[in-house]
């Protein structure tokens, strides 16, 4: 094989270091350092359908593929920062994560572990469920608990009218 060819070989896929992350057009992009001090700028990122991540960019790695050998043509994939990474999981466990702490973590044994650190949101149509470290608010819908309306239009049976509160729950 001549060195030009073997140049080219071995410059169709290679390790960059990702600079100046954009995630705000139809693609995610980023300048990448495919060579000492040598940069392209808006390479896009590819990511796997029903996944998307915005990496820090310090310190973030990825692998870069000159498409058909052409190094105008790059694509970054999998993108990667070793100082966030989520680790010392079980085999076999699955997880989404962030930078801060916050994941989603679906175990083998069966369980799904969600931490965050400011809220937990479940919305499902006009019902919204929040998880706070204040307490728990759910909003629209109704709230039933082994068939008993608990929400608030809830009414208790054998109660006097008149200006008195009820007692507390009796059970």
């Amino acid at each position: 094989m001549d060195k030009e060819t073997a140049d080219k070989t071995r410059g169709m896929i290679r390790r960059g270091v990702l600079k100046n992350i954009k995630d705000d057009g139809q693609t995610q992009t980023a300048s990448v350092e495919v060579a000492e001090g040598v940069f392209r700028d808006d390479v896009e990122i590819i990511q796997p359908y029903g996944s998307a991540s915005h990496t820090p960019a310090d310190g973030s790695l990825a692998v870069v593929l000159a498409v058909g050998g052409d190094q105008s043509d790059l694509i970054i994939l999998q993108v990667s920062n070793p100082s966030k990474r989520l680790g010392k999981l079980p085999e076999g466990a699955v997880g989404n994560y962030n930078e801060h702490g916050d994941r989603v973590l679906v175990l083998p044994d069966g369980t799904v572990q969600v931490a965050a650190g400011h809220a937990l949101d479940v919305t499902v149509g006009g019902v919204n469920f929040r998880v706070t470290a204040e307490g728990v608010d759910i909003t629209g819908g109704h709230v039933r608990h082994n068939g008993k309306n608990i929400g608030d239009t809830h009414v208790h049976g054998g109660i006097v009218p008149g200006s008195a509160d009820t007692d507390v729950p009796s059970n």
